[in-house]
């Protein structure tokens, strides 16, 4: 399913009207789907649900919004992690910044093992991942040297490519920036998953 057409505002209030038309059995209001996505006013969720409806993604009988139904039902919501809460696991509810809509057909396994972090800074820049991207994270605790991954270290979650060295585990950024170093792990530190994909700032 292609999903050209459609701006990164539009397809997360699609998103956001399929999981609650799940969640409730019915096509939700435009005052739920403005409560569900934060948004200051109706008349902003109202003018997305029209490009929806010009688009083909929701149909209706003219003049009946309650024949509404979604055309496309492939977006997944994929929560967006923000800054990591001192002691609070990283997917704790306080730690969610948003909720991304994305195309469920280009994920392996359910969505619920995805989760989106926000780059921040240039550490990864040689690996394709800049500051202010978006990058999608498959949940998992372990993972292979070479891969690159979101660890944990204290409550920080930091984006960095794994490798081993003579027993130690190392972070390793991948970085057109001299200032960015190796951190060898002395001690534990928790795998969350494995960057899965990336989305570029400038997509948004």
């Amino acid at each position: 399913m292609s999903l050209e057409g459609l701006t990164p505002k539009q397809k997360t209030v699609f998103a956001a009207v399929r999981e609650l038309q799940t969640v409730t059995g019915r096509m939700p209001t435009l005052d739920e789907i403005r409560r569900h996505l934060g948004y200051a006013t109706v008349s902003s969720v109202q003018r997305h649900m029209d490009a929806l409806k010009r688009k083909g993604y929701i149909q209706s009988e003219k003049h009946q919004s309650r024949t509404m139904k979604l055309v496309h039902q492939h977006l997944a919501s994929i929560p967006l992690v923000g800054n990591v809460a001192c002691g609070a696991p990283l997917l704790a509810e306080e730690n969610i910044e948003a909720y991304v809509a994305y195309d469920a057909d280009s994920l392996k396994g359910a969505s619920e093992d995805y989760f989106f972090l926000r780059a921040i800074g240039d550490s990864m820049n040689k690996g394709g991942i800049d500051d202010g991207d978006l990058v999608l994270v498959r949940k998992s605790d372990t993972a292979e040297p070479g891969k690159r991954i979101v660890a944990l270290v204290g409550d920080d979650a930091t984006v960095k490519k794994l490798a081993q060295d003579d027993g130690h585990w190392i972070l390793r950024p991948e970085s057109t920036n001299p200032k960015h170093k190796d951190l060898i792990m002395a001690e534990e530190f928790a795998i969350q998953g494995t960057v899965y994909a990336v989305v570029k700032a400038e997509q948004l």
